[in-house]
């Protein structure tokens, strides 16, 4: 399914979900300036950053997670579409063997998510390993300037949410300079 959004075209915006019995989330918004020379810094160019968890059922969980979504959308003046948006979430490990349903909670939020945004937003879900997110530490989200987040599954959500958007400065970099070399520019 195509997207059917026409984007402002100035800001990135991401969602990262961990999912579980509580799902943490962190929704960021960077400024595309961040994104356009190697010099720009992505935090310095945050223009908004938000963190929390949902806790209830998984129909209940999934309920809060799409209408944030929905919500981040629209969340352009006048209730016009944001710009780039991007969801994503940690990819299920199996890192124990004893549990009851509730092991698989984060497998099938992940499916049910996949599945809704993909249909209802044409948005495609992004996975990140859970071993990903383990350079962003409390300490470093101090330093940075970051607000505490509300409680163990937001920050792994905001850890997250950092580290896919080092990435995607780490992509942009490379392209921006590649660009600059095909036109004589240094």
């Amino acid at each position: 399914m195509k997207n059917p959004y026409k984007f402002n075209k100035t800001e990135l915006h991401v969602i990262w979900f961990d999912p579980g019995g509580i799902t943490g989330w962190a929704y960021s918004v960077v400024s595309y300036k961040a994104f356009s020379h190697p010099r720009q810094k992505v935090l310095k160019n945050l223009l908004e950053w938000r963190t929390g968890e949902f806790e209830g059922t998984e129909h209940e969980q999934v309920t809060q997670a799409l209408d944030l979504i929905r919500k981040g959308l629209y969340s352009g003046k006048n209730n016009t579409l944001t710009g780039l948006f991007e969801v994503g979430t940690e990819d299920f490990e199996l890192t124990q063997l004893i549990g009851g349903k509730e092991l698989l909670i984060p497998v099938r939020l992940n499916a049910v998510l996949d599945y809704q945004i993909h249909n209802l937003f044409g948005l495609k879900l992004f996975y990140q390993n859970r071993s990903m997110r383990t350079g962003v530490t409390r300490p470093r989200m101090k330093l940075w300037g970051l607000p505490p987040t509300s409680g163990k599954d937001a920050f792994a959500a905001a850890q997250h949410n950092l580290t896919y958007l080092k990435r995607v400065k780490i992509r942009a970099d490379e392209i921006t300079w590649k660009r600059y070399q095909l036109k004589g520019l240094k």
